[in-house]
């Protein structure tokens, strides 16, 4: 017994006991007053060490300027220590001594001890599916031990560069790293610090999908140096029935989506708790959700080096879950377009991939929200630090691929709201042009922008009908006879049409035909959740060939 007290000093902070049938209700662990004034305590501490920690440079440059780090003001400084060191210590004793006094709490570490230890994954699930704990200490339930390609930011070159850039880009290179530790890599992922304040909303999303949809929840650990440990969350639908409300994603001859997992990579707020994990479950498909490194339960911070090697973890679990690549489809929402772009140069053999809200690449977004004469800074801060250039590795895939736009967003708009600044339509726009060079080039991208910059969907129409009305038939006949005359994996760039390069009307109707085929418009916010009519499969060349392409 004494061993479990101690072990409660350290030990992880419980939150729930979930049901375990439908004959009860799951309840959240309510602490007593000594176990719960000593975690506010510790909270509070761990803020003040953030706070010290971001603004590091600003503590320092007081503690110099009020003469601190002269031999009088270090001892100052030591006895600020110890005091700070003896008050921690208490504190977590303290709530040692509350945890012990629980006779909840204490079977609960009793079990936690016993089965971490364990590599039996049916006893550690079993544990997973009662309790709704702290897991960061929890031993992974599945190790990666695939090593991809690390993630390379933009490496700066100083050949033939004139004296003064020799002198500039160290001294940016040094600022830049410590604006990206200290602020930009929060702005660009506030999840890392919000999560405190929406932890409520965390458990209860948790809590309904572990109770009702039986989700499975595991900790993988990433294979790159970091060996990072991320909280993951599966939805097994692989035996349940179809649902009703799927009727138009799929072919009448299925009887499931379930034999599909959807791998959801959330926006730089969310979580798989709030995210839009719950698109694809409530369509029937299978489906695994994660929280980026640093976001919920998981370790480490969302770097991209990070922020790949975790998510190559996550599709490494997924084949052992028993899913094979061609049976994995890709879904992401605003900055996870980044983590499933990098996914498909490594993973090609995907069966799909839906990303909703993404960008092209970062870097203006980013310069929009600092001031105009630190534009050239920011550019090299993101290029070398932070280079989330999602069009250039989603290009490099050949599989289906579809773009949902918000129409009335107001984050990746440079203008917030204005479809025609949305830099979805650069993203749509670097596919085709990659897929096809011959059809989407200088001549035909103003009319294609011409179109994206419509405000609804009576402009849309109007504006498409006017280019394709005469040729709509022919450009369906193209991709028809390519279609037919394909063998084998596609593989782009593809030239079919160029015998019609000399009707401009052709090839116009045939840029914005193709673009209207890869691109959906929703009319909607960033933020508001996606509709389930809009989860539906990408077009490809391919089902040219079929009344209906299913998954």
């Amino acid at each position: 017994m004494f061993i479990y007290m101690i072990k409660s000093v350290y030990g992880p902070q419980l939150y729930r006991i979930f049901s375990q049938d439908d004959s009860s209700r799951g309840r959240y662990y309510i602490p007593g007053n000594l176990e719960y004034y000593s975690n506010s305590l510790l909270s509070l501490f761990r803020g003040l060490y953030v706070f010290c920690k971001w603004g590091s440079p600003l503590i320092l440059a007081y503690a110099y300027k009020n003469n601190y780090f002269s031999l009088d003001g270090l001892c100052s400084l030591a006895k600020l220590a110890c005091l700070f060191g003896f008050v921690i210590v208490s504190t977590f004793v303290s709530r040692g001594l509350g945890r012990s006094r629980d006779p909840l709490y204490l079977e609960f570490i009793k079990q936690y001890t016993d089965i971490n230890q364990k590599k039996n994954s049916a006893e550690k699930q079993k544990f997973l599916s009662k309790y709704d704990f702290e897991m960061k200490n929890w031993n992974p339930d599945f190790i990666s031990t695939s090593k991809p390609p690390l993630f390379k930011n933009k490496i700066h070159r100083t050949v033939n560069e004139s004296f003064l850039s020799k002198i500039k880009y160290p001294l940016w290179r040094v600022l830049s790293t410590i604006c990206v530790e200290t602020f930009g890599l929060r702005m660009m992922y506030p999840g890392v610090m919000i999560q405190n304040l929406i932890g409520n909303a965390l458990l209860e999303g948790r809590a309904k999908l572990i109770e009702y949809k039986k989700a499975k929840r595991a900790v993988i650990q990433t294979a790159d140096n970091c060996q990072n440990k991320i909280d993951t969350l599966f939805v097994d639908q692989r035996n349940r029935e179809n649902f009703s409300n799927i009727a138009t994603l799929t072919n009448n001859n299925l009887s499931s989506n379930g034999k599909y997992l959807v791998i959801c990579c959330d926006g730089n707020a969310s979580f798989y708790e709030v995210g839009c994990f719950q698109i694809p479950i409530e369509n029937g498909f299978s489906a695994l959700g994660w929280n980026y490194p640093g976001f919920g339960q998981s370790t480490g911070l969302p770097y991209p080096k990070q922020l790949t090697a975790a998510s190559d973890a996550v599709m490494q679990y997924a084949f052992s879950l028993g899913f094979k690549q061609e049976n994995i489809i890709l879904f992401s929402w605003s900055i996870g377009g980044f983590a499933v772009s990098w996914l498909t140069n490594h993973y090609p053999d995907v069966k799909a991939v839906i990303m909703d809200a993404c960008f092209d690449t970062i870097t203006p977004l980013a310069q929009q929200q600092m001031p105009k004469f630190a534009s050239k800074f920011v550019k090299y801060t993101i290029e070398h630090n932070l280079n989330l250039n999602v069009a250039e590795l989603i290009s490099k895939y050949h599989g289906p691929v579809t773009f949902i736009r918000r129409t009335q967003d107001e984050i990746i708009s440079i203008i917030p709201r204005v479809a025609a600044t949305n830099r979805g339509n650069d993203l749509l726009i670097n596919t085709l042009m990659t897929r096809y060079p011959s059809i989407v080039d200088k001549d035909t991208i103003p009319y294609i922008r011409t179109w994206l910059s419509a405000k609804n969907d009576l402009e849309r129409t109007k504006v498409f009908s006017s280019y394709t009305t005469e040729n709509i038939q022919l450009c369906e006949s193209i991709l028809r006879s390519y279609a037919s005359e394909m063998n084998g994996p596609k593989k782009y760039p593809v030239y079919f049409g160029k015998e019609n390069e000399a009707r401009k009307e052709v090839k116009l109707a045939m840029a914005v035909y193709l673009a209207d085929k890869y691109l959906l418009n929703f009319e909607s916010s960033h933020c508001q959740p996606l509709s389930n009519e809009f989860f539906r499969i990408p077009w490809s060349e391919n089902s040219m060939r079929q009344l209906s392409y299913s998954f």
